[in-house]
C-alpha cells in the first residue's frame, strides 16, 4: 500500500510540474512577455517527501534568448543625459517549489556602517531606480526553471554628471514569526547591482571631519592610548573609496604612533561613514596631535584621486605630573592651615583666672581729709 501512495504523489507531483511549465507567469496584462523559461543550471527537483527548499537568484542576462547569465558582475553603464538603453535580467528558481516573485528597481546608500545597502520594499526610489522600467513587475516561476526580463534605463534629460546607485531585485515574501511570537512578513530579496554614470564634469572629493580624540592616562607617560572617532564624507559625484592611517603623537612629531586603519569602503556621492580607532603607547606630553589621513581610491576616470586629512588637538598632561601637582597644593593647603591655627593659638591668654592688673576702685578705702 505504501508504495503505491508513493507512487501516486509522485505521479501527481510530476503532473502539477508539466502544468506549470505551460501556464503564464504571472504576465501582466498587456505587458511585453518575457522570454520562455528553460532549465537552469544546477537544480534537482525534490524527491517525494523531501525537504522544501527556496532559492533564487536574479542577474544580468546575455540577451532575451540567454539560458544563463551574462558574464557581468553588475548593471553598469556610462550614458549621457536623456538617454535609453535596452538590456535584461534572469530570475532562476533553484528551489524545489513555484515561487511568485515582485521584481523591481531601487536606490542605493550606504548604512551606518559605510556598506552598501538599499532602500526597503515599501520605499518609492528617486534616483537611478526611478529611471527603469520593467516589462512586469510580479511574475511566477515553476522550481528548477528561469525567465530573461527585458529592462529599460531612460536618464532624464536633467539628469546630474556623475554616479547613480541602485538595484534591480527580486522579493519573495515570506510569513515568519516575531520575537513574541506573533506573525510577521518577511521580505526576501536578492538581486544585481545597478550602476550608471551620466556623462559631464566628474569630481573625485573625499573629506576627513569631525576628528575627535579621546586620551586614556597611565602612570606611564609613554604608555597612554587614544581612541579617535572621525567621518568620511564623500563631496564629490563618483563613488570611492580608500586608504587611511592615524597618526597620533606629541609637539613636534615627538612620540608619534602611526597604523594603517581598515579600507574605506566604497562611498557613494553625497554619503558619509563614522568610524572610530584606537592607538597604544601615545606618550602624555601635555599637548596630543591628531591626524587622520584618507587617500582616496576609485572614482573611474583615469585621473588621480586625492587626498584628505582631519586633524585634532587635545590636552594630554601626564598623570604622574597631575599627582604631583595635586600633592603639592594639598600641601599648601595644609600648611595654610597649620599656621592659621597655630597663630590663634599664640594670641590667647596663658592664665584665664589671673587677678587684673588693676583691683577694682569701689573696694578701696576713702583716704584721709
Amino acid at each position: 500500500m505504501n508504495l503505491i501512495r508513493r507512487s501516486a504523489l509522485l505521479a501527481t507531483i510530476t503532473m502539477v510540474a508539466v502544468l506549470a511549465s505551460i501556464v503564464p507567469y504571472g504576465v501582466a496584462a498587456g505587458a511585453p512577455a518575457s522570454a520562455p523559461p528553460s532549465e537552469p543550471v544546477e537544480c534537482q527537483l525534490a524527491a517525494p517527501g523531501g525537504d522544501i527548499v527556496e532559492s533564487w537568484a536574479l542577474s544580468p542576462a546575455g540577451s532575451l534568448a540567454a539560458d544563463q547569465a551574462a558574464q557581468r558582475p553588475d548593471l553598469s553603464y556610462e550614458l549621457g543625459q536623456g538617454a535609453v538603453i535596452e538590456d535584461a535580467v534572469t530570475l532562476f528558481n533553484f528551489g524545489t517549489v513555484q515561487l511568485t516573485f515582485r521584481v523591481y528597481a531601487t536606490d542605493a546608500f550606504n548604512n551606518a556602517d559605510g556598506q552598501f545597502d538599499l532602500l526597503s520594499g515599501d520605499q518609492p526610489p528617486t534616483d537611478v531606480g526611478s529611471w527603469v522600467s520593467l516589462a512586469q513587475e510580479l511574475i511566477t516561476v515553476p522550481p528548477c526553471k528561469q525567465v530573461t526580463m527585458p529592462i529599460t534605463i531612460t536618464v532624464p534629460p536633467d539628469a546630474a554628471p556623475g554616479d547613480h546607485a541602485g538595484a534591480i531585485l527580486a522579493s519573495s515574501e515570506s510569513v515568519g514569526t516575531g520575537p513574541e511570537g506573533g506573525a510577521v512578513t518577511l521580505d526576501r530579496r536578492t538581486g544585481t547591482r545597478l550602476y550608471l554614470r551620466v556623462s559631464g564634469d566628474l569630481f573625485p572629493d573625499l573629506a576627513v571631519v569631525d576628528v575627535d580624540t579621546n586620551y586614556d592616562h597611565s602612570l606611564n607617560p609613554f604608555g597612554g592610548s587614544a581612541t579617535v572617532s572621525y567621518t568620511i564624507e564623500n563631496r564629490g559625484n563618483v563613488r570611492l573609496g580608500g586608504t587611511s592611517s592615524l597618526t597620533v603623537g606629541g609637539p613636534f612629531g615627538i612620540g608619534d604612533q602611526t597604523i594603517n586603519l581598515p579600507d574605506v569602503p566604497e562611498l557613494l556621492p553625497g554619503e558619509s561613514v563614522s568610524l572610530s580607532a584606537e592607538v597604544a603607547d601615545v606618550p602624555a606630553l601635555f599637548l596630543s596631535f591628531t591626524s587622520v589621513e584618507v587617500v582616496a581610491a576609485g572614482g573611474g576616470d583615469g585621473s588621480s584621486a586625492p587626498s584628505a586629512t582631519g586633524d585634532d588637538l587635545t590636552f594630554t598632561p601626564p598623570l604622574s605630573v597631575l599627582i604631583g601637582l595635586l600633592v603639592v597644593i594639598l600641601g599648601v593647603l595644609l600648611k595654610r592651615s597649620y599656621r592659621r591655627h597655630s597663630g590663634a593659638d599664640d594670641d590667647r591668654p596663658d592664665d584665664q583666672s589671673a587677678t587684673p592688673e588693676h583691683a577694682d576702685d569701689s573696694r578701696r578705702e576713702p583716704l584721709p581729709a
